[in-house]
């Protein structure tokens, strides 16, 4: 279960910290490498290993649907965090986080990423925090605020911050755990495929709307890291896939995994004492399919899981012993803002959230604050050997980014996550932009935006994945 000593310590930091988040604070601590590149070696890589609950203890109000009205009521499948520690010949270390959550803030992110440089000295650009964005799991402070039930909210809100400062407790144990439990090890990287995610931007009379689009674009892509003893038993498997986490919906209140959950239980029931771990894709505009029941969730998870035995049952790519890493932020804009009029004239809007979401701005602009022009999106890279490139987005990336980067950077060893380090919103391509709808317009009601980005923001984030991988990749192409 979940740690509950010293269950309140960090309260009031978590506090604070969500209290500046609400003025949309950067990632604190992504910037340059701290150090000169590692070269691959022919020594071996050492990695150590830590699993724990975070499943809540109590009834939480859950996170992903909106038309949620009630708190958690029981647990169909646990949640947990999975860690990952990796270390290269020269010592440098780095750590995966990966997590059956929705997401964090960058404020939490902060929080936890801190506490790991104090304790262990690993640096922020070597620290990775995925999740699965799973919409069955609990709130986590200071997300998805626009989308909250107001009379959920009020009622419930001191446990959403009780819950989150046992989890990042829980968490920075479990990281400690890891790295002092560093063993001899040999990666290996492979490409599986799945084919559950379905493109789910449908078109129709009144505009795109959330639904099935057979003809649209996923990414089918399969990426497994495989870690072995030097023995050669397998001690981990990370692995991937684009598609929300979104088979059951917002009539279920019991706490899941979704598809992801299952896929990792089931490759740990097929491989005792091994840990799987899931990383999202740039999945924002895709939906498994079909979707609805416990029984569906339960099919997409043993899909995924059978397309990973069969690239470890395969020949993998060896990945030689040497680490680089980077994390920078980039600026990512938004459109002009709506103006006061507009918004006073949408603060009596009959739909709750677009009221609220007015409100709230008003609210910035009475105390004299702008409202923003940009949001700092986190770009981290990571160069495992010369083999794998990871490149980790935060927020909720569509489909597009995967494509052009894959042609841009050569598919080679390339695996894009997203959902990393800080949900702050669905990130749009120009294309998706340009069609309208959920995903570039009104999500951002849910997260508290001024309003979509503009129609630049795909060249702005695709420029600075190519300058990060180009400082991870000497010679790459760039």
């Amino acid at each position: 279960m979940i740690l509950s000593a010293n269950r309140f310590r960090w309260l009031a930091l978590i506090a604070a910290l969500c209290t500046a988040a609400a003025g949309m604070t950067p990632a604190p601590g992504c910037g340059p490498e701290r150090d000169e590149p590692a070269s691959p070696s022919t020594g071996h890589w050492k990695a150590g290993l830590a699993k724990v609950c975070i499943t809540p203890q109590s009834p939480v109000p859950m996170s992903g649907y909106a038309a949620r009205t009630k708190p958690s009521e029981g647990v169909l499948q646990d949640l947990h965090a999975r860690v990952l520690a990796l270390e290269d010949p020269a010592g440098r270390r780095a750590v995966l986080v990966a997590a059956d959550l929705i997401g964090c803030s960058a404020a939490t992110a902060s929080r936890l990423t801190g506490e790991i440089a104090r304790r262990h000295g690993v640096a922020r650009d070597r620290v990775l925090l995925a999740f699965s964005h799973t919409h069955g799991g609990p709130k986590v402070a200071n997300l998805l605020e626009g989308s909250e039930d107001p009379r959920v909210a009020d009622e419930h809100r001191q446990a959403v911050v009780d819950y989150t400062t046992t989890l990042l407790k829980t968490m920075a144990d479990a990281v400690a755990s890891a790295l002092a439990n560093l063993q001899p090890a040999r990666l290996a990287f492979g490409r599986g495929e799945a084919t559950f995610a379905m493109n789910r931007r449908q078109k129709t009379d009144k505009g795109y709307v959330i639904g099935v689009n057979p003809e649209g674009p996923v990414d089918n892509d399969v990426p497994v890291l495989r870690v072995e003893s030097a023995d050669g038993d397998l001690r981990a498997v990370v692995f991937g896939y684009a598609c929300h986490n979104t088979t059951l919906g917002g009539t279920m209140y019991e706490l899941h995994g979704d598809y992801a959950g299952f896929a990792e239980a089931g490759l740990e029931d097929r491989h005792a004492g091994a840990l799987a771990m899931f990383m999202a894709g740039c999945g924002g505009d895709a939906n498994p399919h079909p979707r609805g029941t416990v029984d569906l969730a339960r099919q997409h998870g043993q899909a995924l899981a059978e397309a990973v035995e069969r690239v470890l049952a395969g020949p993998m790519q060896p990945v030689r012993a040497g680490l680089r890493t980077a994390c920078e932020t980039v600026d990512l804009p938004f459109a002009p803002p709506p103006t006061r009029e507009t918004l006073e004239a949408r603060a009596e809007d009959t739909n709750q959230y677009r009221r609220q979401h007015a409100r709230r701005l008003l609210a910035m602009l009475d105390r004299g604050d702008r409202l923003p022009a940009s949001y700092p999106c986190p770009v981290q890279a990571w160069r495992l050997g010369e083999e794998v490139t990871l490149v980790a987005l935060g927020g909720e990336v569509v489909v597009d980014y995967v494509l052009r980067l894959r042609k841009e950077l050569g598919p080679e060893g390339l695996w894009v996550a997203a959902y990393a380090n800080d949900v702050f919103a669905y990130v749009p391509s120009r294309r998706v932009l340009q069609e309208g709808g959920y995903e570039p317009e009104t999500s951002m009601l849910h997260y508290s935006h001024p309003g979509p980005f503009a129609p630049e923001v795909e060249d702005v984030l695709v420029g600075k994945v190519r300058e990060v991988v180009a400082r991870v990749r000497p010679g790459g192409r760039d």
